[in-house]
């Protein structure tokens, strides 16, 4: 039942309490008033008579007295609801008053009546010749008792009617916010947390508002709080997981799915050891108890498994979930993501590294041995050689005059002695540059680049050279000859270029190296094959030095060659 018919079915109560209780009161002094009224009445009728009788013109008339005073009494009439008969002395009714003519055909209810009646004893007043009797007759009395109480009843039922109609209207009023309050639970019960309510004029009602839309105010906030963070955990690509303190499932988000392969319907309610590996049964007790004591795990590196049986290496996070009523632990929150690729990558890095050692390593062997057999040519074979053409020429010299087919022998041993002595010096500079180990890099690659100007004229070499070049070390330096040699012995067989511009600088504790040239570019494969591996070779020795290495081409726009090298202190660089 509403308030408002609430609060109507009270005053209606109320009012027909009250009506009850006046109605009371009226039918006691109706009783009261009706009884004091024939007693009355009575009374003066017994003294009418009483002095009617007693009067002497009754007898002075020579009448009989019955006569007389049934002339009387026939003048007479009813005397105030009073009914009057005259007996005779032998019993016969002489005389009996006339019915009443005052609402005649017309009674009160019988049960109001006998709420009412008097029930007064009939009077007699004897005459000497017979008796009068004087009854009362209260059934006039009390039907104007009766009439007065439904007109009054009536009166109370519109007053009721009235009432119930103002205070419906009035109530209804009243509880208009009432009703808008409703309103606006009712919309906050379907989720719309951004309703409001409009200031009350009622006080009461004005601060329910106030709290409804605080208490608004917070829902919406905690509200929006909460879908981001579902947000959160559904677009998360770590593992969320929930499970109660015996380690068993509650909650699985998308990216659990994913990384596991279980659907959460299927693993909701089962226990998080389906996911551990064989053996490590322990490490999830252990896990749960952490938990319990309201211990948090951050970063372990540990194992799980999918659906499908494959071992996945996953970092685990985990914290307790403390209920905020009771601040007691009922479960935990687990993160886990997947590290499988970062394993790997950490181990192909450590295998890199490993290989860029390796590759440090057989460099400088490669190199050491290249300058052992370049020193084993120069003092051995270069010697042989100079030794050859000097005996050449002193035979030359001998036979001159005297044996002219000997002298053109000599001559063809100095000038083949010549040749070889050059072709060795040649393979020398490629086994390992003199320059570099006498003069330094700087002369070393200017050195280089006058010796491609004589050879190959049609090609212009441009070089710039800039900072510092005499500390770099040996491996760097090396290096470096290495790169711009194999880069320009490309451009002079591969790239159909008459340019190539070098710029070698020091810059910030790097070395940076760019060869550029405008030839045809990497588009024609068959030209470039073996430029390739060339080049796979330059790009080992520089990231053995932890350095970059990029080739940039176009067909027709020419070969861009960088290369970064980070310097180190010399020690460390040529150990």
């Amino acid at each position: 039942m509403s308030l408002r018919m609430r609060i109507n079915l009270i005053i209606t109560t109320l009012i027909v309490l009250f009506t009850l209780l006046t109605v009371n009161i009226i039918v006691s002094d109706m009783r009261r008033s009706i009884r004091e009224e024939m007693e009355a009445g009575g009374k003066i009728t017994i003294q009418l008579l009483t002095g009617v009788l007693q009067g002497t013109s009754l007898v002075q008339a020579g009448r009989h007295p019955n006569e007389v005073l049934v002339q009387f009494l026939e003048s007479l009439g009813r005397v105030r609801a009073h009914e009057i008969e005259l007996f005779g002395a032998d019993g016969h009714v002489l005389y009996q008053s006339p019915p009443s003519t005052y609402k005649v055909g017309r009674d009160a209810p019988r049960w109001f009546y006998d709420m009412v009646a008097t029930r007064l004893d009939s009077m007699t007043l004897e005459t000497g010749e017979g008796r009068v009797v004087v009854r009362p007759d209260d059934t006039r009395s009390v039907l104007d008792a009766w009439d007065d109480l439904v007109q009054l009843l009536w009166l109370l039922a519109g007053l009721l009617v009235v009432v119930n109609v103002v205070v419906f209207l009035l109530v209804g009023r009243a509880l208009r916010p009432a009703r808008m309050i409703l309103a606006g639970m009712s919309q906050m019960q379907r989720g719309h947390y951004h309703t409001r309510l409009p200031r009350f004029a009622v006080r009461d009602f004005d601060e329910i508002g106030r709290t409804f839309n605080g208490m608004a105010d917070a829902l919406e906030l905690s509200h929006a709080e909460n879908q981001r963070l579902a947000l959160v955990v559904r677009q998360s690509s770590d593992a969320i997981i929930i499970n109660d303190l015996q380690g068993n499932i509650s909650f699985w988000n998308p990216a659990a799915e994913r990384l596991f392969g279980y659907p959460a319907r299927e693993i909701v309610g089962r226990s998080a050891t389906l996911l551990t590996p064989a053996g490590a049964q322990a490490e999830v007790e252990a896990n749960l108890a952490a938990i319990r004591d309201r211990r948090v795990i951050e970063n372990l590196e540990t194992r799980r498994l999918t659906r499908a049986g494959d071992d996945l290496d996953v970092l685990l996070s985990a914290a307790p979930l403390i209920d905020p009523a009771s601040d007691e632990v009922i479960g935990g929150i687990v993160t886990m993501r997947d590290i499988t690729a970062q394993k790997r990558a950490q181990q192909a890095e450590a295998d890199l590294e490993q290989n860029r050692r390796l590759t440090r390593l057989i460099q400088q062997h490669l190199e050491e041995e290249r300058r052992s057999i370049a020193r084993e040519l120069h003092d051995e074979l270069g010697q042989c050689v100079t030794a050859i053409r000097t005996i050449g020429a002193a035979i030359a010299n001998r036979t001159r005059e005297t044996l002219p087919e000997v002298n053109a022998s000599a001559q063809t041993i100095v000038q083949v002695g010549g040749h070889i002595y050059d072709v060795v010096h040649g393979i020398i500079r490629q086994l390992r540059p003199s320059a570099l180990d006498n003069l330094g890099l700087r002369e070393a690659l200017e050195e280089l680049r006058d010796s491609w100007s004589d050879r190959y004229p049609e090609i212009t070499v441009r070089m710039e050279l800039q900072g510092d070049l005499d500390d770099l070390g040996e491996t760097v330096n090396i290096t470096v000859y290495r790169l711009l040699q194999e880069c320009i012995t490309n451009v002079i067989r591969h790239a159909a270029a008459n340019r190539a511009d070098v710029r070698i600088a020091r810059e910030n504790g790097t070395l940076e190296v760019t060869v550029r040239d405008n030839g045809k570019g990497l588009g024609e494969r068959n030209a470039v094959d073996s430029a390739r591996f060339g080049l796979m070779g330059l790009r080992e020795r520089v990231e053995g030095l932890s350095g970059r290495f990029s080739i940039e081409s176009r067909p027709g726009e020419g070969v861009v060659v960088r290369a970064s090298i980070p310097l180190r202190p010399v020690a460390a660089v040529t150990a």
